[in-house]
């Protein structure tokens, strides 16, 4: 098909990332058919920095997440996540799992375009969590709104309208109708669904319709995440809406990137 090049599924490898490209997947890459115009390393940087943008914004979640017990004792001294703590925290984690220093992104060995966007979203990111301080402090109580969900949505659109490269969180049952899946993500949702898909790799594609490349991240649920989302399965969770029954490990959506691609 014209408008469409064929699925690229490749694992991810953390150190890979960190030096380029592992040789096995070069040896894939140079399988693919580049854009008309589009050299082949121009492809190979823009689902780079794909993978990395998906792998910063899953580690924001993960801090909120690992976070949301402090957050949710209003009536305890328990410190609160002030955006330093969350930076912090943000970049031990994006170290830990891509094996890039943000702290030293100018030694970074990672195209140039993702070192502006990864910074880029490391600000917009700790914005999110200051400007939720107010709203999770709030007296009375009442339900903690800087949940790692809300967090990723927000986050999405605003790094998407200032960079126009699109973020967004989705899956083939979203609580979010704004995170409602486009065919093209419901085709890779529904293969992350299947309990036989390998764990962490994703799954990209480049079309020539939109001059674009497409990159689905998978999400796996995690014990806090059961809280909201597992058994049992209908009753109304803590924010009101009706438990999926998942469970730990399981595949709970995708992070969507869509980055431009430019000769």
């Amino acid at each position: 098909m014209a408008s469409r090049l064929r699925w690229v599924i490749a694992s991810f490898v953390v150190f890979a990332l960190a030096a380029g490209w592992a040789g096995s997947d070069q040896a894939r890459a140079k399988d693919r058919q580049p854009e008309p115009g589009a050299p082949l390393h121009t492809i190979l940087e823009v689902e780079t920095t794909a993978r990395l943008l998906a792998i910063l914004l899953d580690s924001g979640r993960n801090v909120i997440n690992e976070n949301q017990g402090l957050s949710d004792d209003r009536g305890k001294s328990a410190p609160r996540l002030t955006p330093e703590a969350f930076e912090r925290q943000l970049l031990d984690v994006f170290y830990s799992r891509s094996g890039i220093d943000l702290r030293d992104l100018e030694a970074a060995r990672i195209p140039a375009g993702a070192k502006k966007l990864l910074k880029e979203l490391v600000l917009v990111s700790k914005e999110m969590v200051a400007e939720a301080h107010p709203e999770t402090n709030r007296p009375g109580g009442g339900l903690n709104e800087l949940i790692p969900a809300i967090f990723g949505a927000r986050v999405a659109t605003r790094f998407t309208e200032r960079t126009h490269v699109r973020l967004k969180q989705t899956a083939l049952t979203p609580r979010n109708p704004l995170n409602v899946p486009d065919a093209v993500e419901r085709t890779a949702l529904e293969a992350f669904a299947d309990p036989s898909y390998p764990r962490e790799k994703v799954i990209s594609e480049v079309t020539a319709k939109s001059g674009s490349l497409r990159l689905m991240f998978p999400l796996y649920t995690t014990r806090k995440c059961l809280d909201c989302h597992g058994d049992p399965q209908g009753e109304l969770d803590r924010t009101g809406y009706p438990r999926e029954g998942l469970t730990l490990g399981q595949n709970a959506g995708a992070i969507s990137v869509m980055i431009p691609i430019r000769p």
